[in-house]
């Protein structure tokens, strides 16, 4: 379809009207002046009487003219012709939902809504009326006798959030050595006697020779030094406490950022004190039915502290127990000490910190020390050295020089 438009430019110039001053008589006619802008483009007459068409076609100028492209696609990798496109410039659309009134639809929905008024005049009469009620009439579709509206709200999701915390990475130690031919023959040749022992152990057969029964015995002791677990090794132990002591740290980090900068800002305005923030919480299966006699920290760690627990019922005493625990591990006592009678009291040696001297309820003392291995005391009094008769209630340690004294 082809239009055919006729447009004329026509450029004219402004004309502003300048009056003359208000001295002039009323019936002089005020003067005009014609002003022409600056930038206005003049036309002559040849110009204006010039007729410009305009055709206007129905092709969509967005759609491309080649109708062949090609495909990229790993199984495709050819060229493939594209149909026509549908001409039509879709500018605005609109779903509308009115119907019209004389449609069957359009009755029900009057009626429907008929009905429903019926039945809420019907019911809030019979609300008035208790006769109607008695007849049967429902009021359960009015809400309540005030107006009722019913509205609902979507509270906002609190937002997710991710949190880490790096742990201080454990020293590193370097270690490098040089293995001669000799050495790692003697190696596999102790590998070799210690498999043979233990065959022979398995077995149950005698090693043979003259020694009999000392001989075997002396074998059997050198199978089981020479066959230690890793597992059971003071190494082992070592490294699976440096472990538990970083995983608890990632357990317990908020505990640990709240002991550093944990500051309640109410307490300028308290006259009687500040608040206390509960940190750590130590507990142990072994103590359920025991009491807590006495606490001390270690003098030279500072995050070590030994707890003694007994029983303040002198009627019914029990065992004692002291474990020392330090903040580093909160979840398990790093050491244990069994006692027979039920701890009193517990101090550290301010020179020596590793030793712990208990005070019990039958009058006895003992001193135990942390870095062996043995959970025995390495000294407790008797009667022959003249234990007390009483409960030890405190306990301290004396200077070397006053003790020498």
């Amino acid at each position: 379809i082809f239009f055919r438009v006729c447009l004329i430019l026509w450029y004219p110039s402004v004309t502003m009207s300048k009056q003359a001053p208000a001295a002039q008589p009323e019936n002089v006619e005020p003067v005009k002046e014609y002003v022409t802008l600056p930038g206005t483009v003049t036309l002559t007459e040849e110009e204006k009487q010039e007729y410009k068409d305009r055709i206007l076609k129905a092709v969509n100028p967005n759609i491309r003219s080649v109708l062949v492209t090609f495909s990229h696609k790993k199984d495709e990798r050819t060229y493939k012709y594209v149909p026509t496109m549908d001409q039509t410039a879709l500018h605005f659309a609109d779903d509308g939902h009115s119907i019209r009134r004389d449609s069957e639809e359009a009755k029900k929905q009057a009626e429907e809504k008929e009905r429903l008024w019926k039945e809420l005049a019907l019911a809030e009469e019979a609300e008035k009326n208790p006769e109607l009620a008695e007849q049967g009439v429902s009021t359960k579709i009015l809400k309540n006798q005030f107006n009722y509206c019913e509205r609902a709200s979507q509270t906002f999701n609190n937002p997710l959030r991710d949190r880490t915390a790096m742990t201080e990475p454990p020293p590193i130690i370097t270690f490098s050595s040089t293995a001669t031919q000799w050495e790692i023959y003697d190696a596999y040749a102790e590998e070799l006697r210690q498999q043979q022992a233990a065959t022979a152990k398995a077995a149950k057969v005698p090693l043979g020779g003259k020694g009999g029964k000392e001989e075997k015995s002396k074998e059997q002791e050198q199978v089981m030094e020479g066959s230690d677990d890793i597992l059971n090794s003071p190494n082992m132990l070592h490294s699976l406490r440096l472990m538990e002591r970083m995983v608890n740290q990632n357990t317990y980090n908020d505990i640990s950022d709240d002991y550093k900068y944990w500051e309640d800002a109410a307490d300028q305005f308290k006259e009687d004190g500040g608040t206390l923030l509960p940190l750590w919480k130590f507990t142990s299966d072994k103590v359920k039915k025991k009491t807590v006699t006495s606490i001390c920290w270690n003098p030279k760690y500072n995050d070590m502290f030994a707890v003694g627990y007994g029983s303040y019922d002198f009627l019914k005493q029990q065992s004692g127990m002291v474990h020392c625990f330090t903040l580093k591990n909160p979840s398990f006592p790093e050491y244990t000490f069994y006692c027979d009678s039920g701890v009193m009291c517990c101090d550290f040696h301010p020179d020596h910190p590793s030793l712990l001297a208990v005070g019990l309820y039958d009058g006895s003392i003992q001193v135990f020390d942390v870095r062996q291995t043995s959970k025995k005391p390495i000294y407790m009094s008797t009667v022959k050295t003249g234990k007390h008769m009483d409960p030890v209630w405190q306990g301290y340690w004396l200077p070397e020089e006053a003790a020498k004294n």
